[in-house]
This record gives C-alpha cells, structure tokens and sequence, in this order.
C-alpha cells in the first residue's frame, strides 16, 4: 500500500521542496504507523550539536533568508518536513531538540529518498543522501558571516527571547568556535560528499575529544554508506565490519556510540576501583530512548518496488534470474522474508583478502589508537589498567559502556528484550580470519546482508563506490571509475540513481577509500542473465 503525504505530514510542501523537480510525496509501507514514522523522525536521544535558538533564527550566509528553509536545506539533501507537535518549527528528518539545544537522531542518515517523474518516494531506514560536512559548513559560514554583518547580527538578536538577547554575541562566537574546531579535527583528506561519512573515524574524534585532546584525532579518509536500518535489530552482528554484537546490552551500546558520534556528551571521569565505576559517566545519552527506538526498528520492514510509482516488474525475466541468485548470492546474502515476525539475520562476515573491496574502513578500525588522557591509568571495564596509548575500539567501549553504567534501567531493559526475541552471543559466520591473542584481526572483514529492499540502497559497496546494482553486476574493471552522487532522481533499469553528469558532487574511486574493486560475484555472466539477476533482485 502506497500512503499519500497527507496521512503523515499534512498539506504538501512547496513547488520543488521534495527536490529535482519533484511536487509529491508518499510514504512506501514498511510496517510502520504514521505516528511511529514522525516519533522516529525527531525523537531525542542526547545530540546536543549546537543551541535551538541559533539554528532556528540563523540566516544563510550571503542573504537574509532562514537557514533552515526547505529549498536552501534540500541543497544539502535534507528531507523536509511540516511543523508537527514533536518539531513546532518544522526542522528537517533527522533534527531533535534535546533541552535549549538541537542534534541529529539516526533518522538523519538512516531515511532517504528516491524520484521519479515528479513523485518522491521516501522510505523509512534507507541510507539517507545528505551531506552532512556540507551543512556544517554551511552553517559555519553563515555563523562567521552573522558575526561579520552588524545588519545579520541586529535580526539574529531581535529574534531571541528578551533575557537572551545581550548574549547572543557570545553565543553566536562559541558555536562558530565550535564548527571551526569540528572541521579542523575532522580534515577528510577525500571528500565524503552526499549519502557517505566516515561515521566510525568520526566518533573516535569524538571519544578522542572527551578524553584527551581534539589535537590528537585521527585522519578520516575511509568514508561509508550509511547503512540501512530495516532488521538491524534483528542481525547477529552489526555494523560494515561486523564489529557490534546484538546480543545482550549490545544494542543500546551500540546506539550509546552513535550518540557519541552526532554530538551526545559524555563527562569521562578516572576511576581507580571497580567499585568507583560502577557510578558511571554522566551524559546526555537518553537510554531509554534508544531502546525504545530499537524496538520500533525491529518492526520496520523493508520497502517493496512500488510498481504503482515505478515501471513494473518482467516477472518471467525475474523469474531467470531466481536460479542465478541461487548460484551466485544466496551463500552470503540469505534471503528473508520481510512478513515474518521471527525472521533473523545471520552475518557472513567475509575477510578483506577475499571479498577485495576497499579495505581502508576495515584496517583504520582494527590498528586506530588513541592517547588514553584522562583514562591513563584507570580501571577499564575489562578489570585492566590503561596504559599510555589504547585501541580505538576500547575507547568507545569504555565510554559506551560507563555512560551506560549511569544508565542502568535502560541497559537492563535493552538485555531483557534481547532475551525475548532470543538474541543470543554466537560466533560469527563467514570467511574470516580469528585470534585469540589480537582480537583486531577479526576486524579486517567486511560483512554481507540480506538484500530485501537493495533496490532502494545505492549506491553500492560499503563505500558507496558502485552507483547501481547492474554497475554492480560487471567487472570491477568496468564498473563507472567516476560518477555524479546527490540527485534523488531513479534509474529503474539499471536500478540506482541517475549518476550521469558532474552535479551535484563526483565520486572519483580512484582515490583513497574509494576503490570500487572486489565483489567480484556473479560479474561473469553473460549480459541477458546479468538483467534477468537484476530484475529478481528487485522483487526482494
């Protein structure tokens, strides 16, 4: 069933605000109540990016216009939004307020979008388009320009509250100083552009951050694809590397450090004693919140190609290519069926040597390490002592896990649920490599997924080097070297976005994390069964 814009936001937006010429929204059906789509879209989880007060009456950098207009916004592909009891002044999907401030929630990069022919289609827990690094510059500038333009500056403080006004200066100045000191830590040597963050590197920066000194970051040059949402909860293992278990607390850890990432806080104290750190960090992660959205995710499904709004199915052609899945596919990415209340998801975690996809991702997050700061010296939670230097890894386990020591209601709650939909710690799956004595080798994998609702996920690889399925299909020799990200516009043949063109941003794999090779299944077919592979692909 397809639902109309007016079942969940209201009246519809202006000419264009959906983007590339499209005047009409629906929603696919993917499980979900309209209450619990707008619920997710905005719901507080502890992102505390900058004050509500600066993005709400903040103007663009060279023009009195809002900031947060919906045709400026889909610049940066954000999905618009009506004002609704839970977003009053109609921020973007993804914006939450959290206090006097405003952050991200997994919406942002976890709900995207598809055109075509005037109808955009948005679909709940797909990987999002946005540039995020765009709109923080964006926001930087027109920061800096509001501080250079007594004229801006005048509007800015006419806005605010009245007992607000005389700091708006200051307030303006340590937001701005705070962008600034985000970019410099985070200097991406290749740019991640639209629907890609190296979201991993960027939350060590924030750990790294909380513990020692933003000067100490890491280099953020592996940029991912944001990963689909649908049956996450329902994985053994998440993440591109397979590093985060579902079993037990693991889901609100793993929730815990995506807060880190957009922007939570979290105040790292040194404990000496096991019994010290059991009093946790204070933060503000909202536990509850995240198992409770957690729950919600486990009953979103994946969408189903809407022949209503896109060219139909060739059934007998899908029906070729069934048997090929069969040869080629179904090994790693099992199929599953999206109406089964108890379908799980095992991963097949394959090491980097064999699939030979861009390992950069995978080696930057088995070798990462970090001054230990504050830490230096204190308990970890594995009863050691920190020494000097830690690994990445352990540095956001420290913070997730001791945050959510101060959190412990929502931590027992997070593992009861594990236990009711039996969810239990198992070995992972695959073809990759273990040792007991460098838990870091299991790392350098990659880890492949169910493909119900692929269609509706490009571009492809884990590093979005692949712009459609049948790009996908080919040699990696053939596959596109450079092509435009950024238009929400589809390609039904050869299923992905139309990627022809310079605009709005080039993705060059010939740069460093963004090596389109590997994944060389199934590439050795014919091109009549490549299409009838492709055209079954997009009834999962």
């Amino acid at each position: 069933m397809i639902q109309g814009v007016g079942e969940r936001a209201g009246k519809v937006l202006a000419q264009d605000a959906y983007g590339d010429g499209a005047t009409r929204l629906v929603y696919l059906e993917q499980g979900w109540r309209p209450a619990e789509t707008l619920w997710y879209y905005h719901a507080d989880q502890g992102s505390v990016l900058m004050p509500y007060e600066v993005l709400v009456n903040l103007e663009q950098a060279d023009n009195p216009r809002p900031f947060i207009s919906p045709e400026h916004l889909t610049r940066f592909r954000l999905l618009n939004q009506h004002p609704t009891p839970n977003n009053p002044d109609g921020l973007p999907v993804g914006f939450a307020r959290h206090k006097d401030r405003v952050g991200l929630t997994c919406a942002a990069c976890h709900t995207t979008q598809i055109n075509y022919r005037g109808t955009a289609m948005r679909i709940d827990g797909g990987p999002a388009l946005i540039d995020m690094i765009g709109l923080f510059a964006a926001i930087e500038a027109s920061l800096t320009a509001t501080l250079a333009d007594q004229a801006k500056l005048a509007r800015f403080t006419a806005a605010l509250p009245g007992p607000r006004r005389a700091a708006a200066r200051d307030t303006l100045t340590e937001t701005q100083a705070w962008f600034a000191s985000y970019a410099a830590a985070n200097h991406a040597p290749t740019r991640e552009g639209f629907g890609r963050l190296d979201a991993v590197g960027r939350i060590i920066n924030q750990t790294i951050r909380f513990t020692s000194d933003a000067k100490n970051s890491l280099t953020v040059d592996a940029p991912n694809s944001f990963p689909l949402l649908w049956d996450a909860p329902r994985h053994d293992y998440v993440q591109w590397t397979g590093f985060a278990g579902n079993a037990g607390a693991g889901s609100v850890g793993r929730n815990a450090g995506e807060v880190v990432g957009v922007f939570g806080q979290v105040e790292v104290q040194h404990y000496e004693t096991e019994e010290a750190a059991k009093r946790g960090y204070k933060s503000t992660i909202e536990g509850n919140a995240l198992v409770a959205m957690e729950e919600s995710l486990r009953r979103l499904q994946s969408p189903v190609w809407p022949e209503e709004l896109l060219p139909a199915i060739d059934r007998p052609l899908a029906a070729r290519g069934e048997p090929l899945y069969a040869k080629h596919c179904v090994r790693c990415h099992a199929l599953l069926d999206r109406d089964d209340p108890n379908r799980s998801v095992v991963a097949m975690v394959t090491d980097i040597e064999k699939v030979g996809t861009d390992p950069t991702s995978a080696r930057n997050l088995a070798t990462a390490k970090a001054p230990s700061g504050v830490l230096e010296g204190a308990i970890s939670p594995t009863g050691q002592r920190y020494g000097a230097t830690v690994s990445a890894v352990a540095l956001l386990g420290d913070l997730v896990t001791r945050a959510l020591s101060a959190q412990p209601l929502a931590a027992a709650q997070a593992m009861v649920n594990a236990k009711l939909h039996k969810q239990e710690k198992t070995p992972k799956q695959g073809e990759h490599r273990e040792d007991p004595n460098d838990p870091s080798v299991s790392l350098l994998a990659y880890k492949a997924r169910p493909l119900n609702g692929a269609w509706a996920s490009a571009p492809y690889l884990h590093n979005g080097s692949v712009p459609t399925l049948y790009d996908l299909l080919l040699p990696a020799t053939q596959r596109p070297r450079r092509f435009a990200v950024g238009r929400w516009e589809y390609d039904p043949k050869k299923v992905g976005r139309v990627s022809d063109g310079e605009v709005p941003f080039v993705l060059d794999t010939s740069l460093t994390g963004n090596s389109n090779a590997g994944h060389e299944y199934g590439t050795g077919l014919a091109d009549a069964d490549r299409w009838a592979l492709l055209e079954y692909l997009k009834t999962l």
